[in-house]
Parts: structure tokens; sequence; C-alpha cells
């Protein structure tokens, strides 16, 4: 009776007589080529798939099963239209096999398992991702995310937020480039320091600002170029100081106003140069005030509002406290003439032209 139970058996359920309904260790021998994006996965061609080999339970080939080619692989998370995780394994890596409806014609690898392998490190409460030791993604027990590689890491989106209470970069060098407008805000202080060289370039025109103070300091050279014009307006105070040489080069005109009061002091000397005429106009009065003051070629005086007439002086003269002073020999080079002056030695109504001078 148990031997005809048995065959009854057997005939309903042909897949107990070769034991499919058990699952079975295999191992991957290669795996399939790689979908290109886009590949429709088919029974005849998964794409994702490798190939295997039946063990038996000393873990050596079964012989009475085939070899395998193209079983397809299990997609652990999604599994949609272009969707999941996918990851092929290595050459070498065991795995459980199932045959769907018993038959052998219809093996599933139902999970890849590390046995024989080298692991990575994990400790209890991680989550680790990992492609290599040098290319991994791990969260570990506190929830800390840690993402490495020795390679590249390219991002590509739409729109990106990054919200954070720190943030810190360590880089080599960096390339930043923004085809549209960029904007920066900081609530608090802003440091940008550079080692060698800061360069600031603007293609058509950079603003620099402050609400407060503006201080600028160089502990070399410094140097300002203006193509165009160039506009200075100072609220209060203006003050420079120039322990060395200054020098200002104008190519044409120059114009100075004052509202106030103008002074001007020079410890050393000091020499005013002109190639063509020089004029000083005072509403009130002029003052020359030295101990000597040296005239050298012609003095001529005009009446000036209705004031006394015109005189012209000839030759080399020297004011001193208050008197004119003549050379010998620029007398003997040519005389001296007062006309309509009144001077020390001479007479009201006489000659204007009278040997008290110099005398």
């Amino acid at each position: 009776m148990r031997e005809m139970i048995k065959k009854i058996v057997m005939e309903l359920l042909p897949e107990l007589a070769g034991g499919l309904h058990l699952d079975r260790y295999a191992r991957v021998l290669a795996a399939g080529d790689s979908p290109t994006e886009g590949a429709t996965s088919e029974r005849f061609r998964p794409r994702y798939a490798v190939d295997l080999e039946i063990l038996g339970p000393d873990m050596e080939p079964d012989a009475s099963f085939p070899r395998y080619s193209a079983v397809p692989l299990p997609v652990s998370v999604g599994g949609g239209q272009e969707s999941g995780t996918f990851c092929f394994p290595e050459e070498g890596a065991l795995c459980v096999v199932g045959f769907a409806y018993g038959r052998q014609d219809h093996p599933i690898i139902r999970q890849i398992f590390p046995l024989g392998v080298s692991l990575p490190a994990l400790e209890r409460g991680e989550v680790l991702m990992q492609q290599s030791p040098t290319s991994f993604q791990r969260v570990d027990a506190q929830g800390n995310w840690k993402r490495e590689t020795s390679a590249d890491i390219h991002e590509s989106s739409l729109a990106r937020t990054v919200k954070a209470e720190n943030y810190s970069a360590d880089l080599g060098s960096e390339n930043r480039s923004v085809a549209a407008h960029s904007t920066e805000s900081v609530g608090s202080c802003k440091t940008i320091e550079a080692g060698t060289v800061l360069t600031l370039l603007a293609g058509l025109r950079a603003d620099l600002g402050s609400l407060g103070a503006l201080n600028l300091t160089a502990g070399g050279d410094s140097t300002h170029s203006t193509a165009g014009a160039a506009q200075e307006t100072v609220g209060k105070d203006h003050a420079s100081k120039v322990t060395g040489n200054r020098q200002i080069d104008i190519a044409s005109n120059r114009g100075l106003t004052v509202h106030g009061a103008d002074t001007v002091t020079v410890e050393g000397e000091e020499t005013i140069k002109a190639k063509g005429k020089v004029t000083i106009e005072s509403a009130q009065e002029l003052l020359l005030r030295a101990p000597v003051v040296r005239i050298m070629g012609v003095l001529s005086t005009e009446a000036y509002n209705g004031g006394p007439g015109s005189s012209t002086l000839y030759g080399n003269f020297i004011v001193r406290n208050g008197k004119v002073s003549v050379p010998d020999d620029d007398v003997i080079a040519g005389p001296v003439s007062l006309r309509g002056h009144t001077h020390t030695g001479v007479m009201p109504g006489s000659s204007t032209t009278g040997t008290p001078v110099g005398g």
C-alpha cells in the first residue's frame, strides 16, 4: 500500500521525484550582457541575468542538472519600468535557486548569499551599501550618513536644496559655473582668504558697498586704473597721507574749487613751472610774505577796478624788508623805470625815473 501511494503521489507531483520542490545552492559562472537604456527584459533574453551551475549538498556541481544560461536575477527594491536596485554578482558567488511550478526548465534565483567571500565591516544597527572598500554609503546606528568613493561623483537635478546648521567643505580645487544669476546672503560675518591671488572680474559693472565703514588695506603696492571717467564723493573730511613721494600727471586741464579756506604747507622747497601764462586773481588782497622776495624779469602792475595807475619794473629786483633793491649789474644791463609809482626818496611831482631805487 505504501509503495502504491508513493507511486500515485509521484505521478501527480513529478517535482517531488526530481527534488525540484526543494531550494538548491548554485554558483554564478558568468554575467549576461549589460542592458542598455530602455532594453526590454524577456524570458528568452532577460539581459539582467547570470549563468549558473547547480550544486549538491557537498557544494560540488550536481551532474544531474544542466548548466543554466541567462537565469534572471531578482530585484531587491523596485522592479518597475526602468526602476529598481540592480547589481550583477561576481563570478563564483553563491545563490539559492528554486524551480517555478516544479519544472526544471524554470529556474529562479531567490537570493544571493555572501558565502566564501570577504565581508565589509558592519556594526549592529548599521546599513551599508558598498560597491568596493573605497566606494560605499553607510548609515551608522546613530543615523549618521557617510558616502565615500575613490572615483568621481556626478549629480544632476532640476533643483537642489541643502539645509544644515553647519557646512564644511575641504577641497583640493574648485571650479564653479553659474549660467544665470547667483545670489548669496550671509546673516553675519563672511571672510574670503586667498593665499596668493584674489581676482574679481565683472563684464559690465561691479559694485562694492557698505552701510557702515569700508576698509581697503594693501600690504604691498596698490594700483587703480580707470579707462573712462572717475568720480569721488566724500560726505565729510578727506585725509590723505603719503610717507614717500607723490606724483600727479594730468594730460589735459585741471580745475580745483575750494569753497572755504585753502592752506598749503611745504617744509622744503616748492617750484611752480608753467610754459604759458600764470594768473593769480584775488578778490581782496594778495599777500607775499617772506624775508626776501626775488623777481627775475619784468614786473608790471596795471590799474584794477579804479585803482592807481600802472607801473613797470625792468631788471632783476629783490624786495627786502619793504624796500626794492636792484643789483649793480642789473642797473647797467637796463635802466629801472617806475611809472606812476611812489616810493621812498622821490618827492611827489618829481620825475618818475630816479636814482633812489637801488641807490
